[in-house]
């Protein structure tokens, strides 16, 4: 008996650090696609945003669209079913006001607020065709990567891009 109270004296120090270790393991969240639905982000601009790939009946194809460099990152700021977009911070331009769709609880559709944003022929062109789908492909530390898809006619246009939790 005096050896195991002897054995366990001597290694409680190493017993209180693996219980501590293990604390924070256990505590640590990873998080989910329900963390993303709601709250402040951020969208780094990389070559990524660049890149759409256009997928045809008879082909494939890529294009790629120049970023303004003056950008380095989108500010999101998202309520349940509505986001607000800016460039390089909040008050800076004019904000991109966007409606969200929930399709399922990692997969939503935006479309562009006309009641909030002025409606470029861009943007109308992205509503008539039915917004835009975004689908989570993972989640890394506090950055959920995703594809958005959009379906013109027969055509379906994909970019792959990052939002990260601030």
């Amino acid at each position: 008996m005096n050896f195991r109270i002897t054995h366990y004296m001597k290694n409680s120090p190493i017993l209180f650090l693996a219980a501590l270790l293990f604390g924070f393991t256990a505590t640590a969240q990873e998080l989910t696609s329900a963390d993303f639905r709601t709250g402040r982000f951020y969208i780094p601009t990389n070559v990524e945003l660049e890149k759409f790939t256009v997928v045809s009946p008879d082909s494939i194809s890529e294009i790629n669209i120049a970023i303004d460099d003056s950008i380095s990152r989108y500010i999101v700021v998202r309520e349940e079913n509505t986001q607000t977009e800016w460039e390089n911070g909040i008050g800076n331009g004019d904000p991109i006001y966007d409606i969200i769709e929930w399709i399922d609880s990692c997969t939503y559709r935006l479309s562009f607020d006309p009641s909030k944003t002025e409606m470029t022929e861009d943007k109308q062109w992205v509503n008539d065709n039915n917004g835009i789908v975004v689908s989570k492909t993972k989640i890394e530390g506090n950055c959920m990567y995703y594809t958005a898809t959009m379906t013109v006619n027969e055509d379906i246009i994909t970019q792959n891009g990052i939002l990260c939790k601030e």
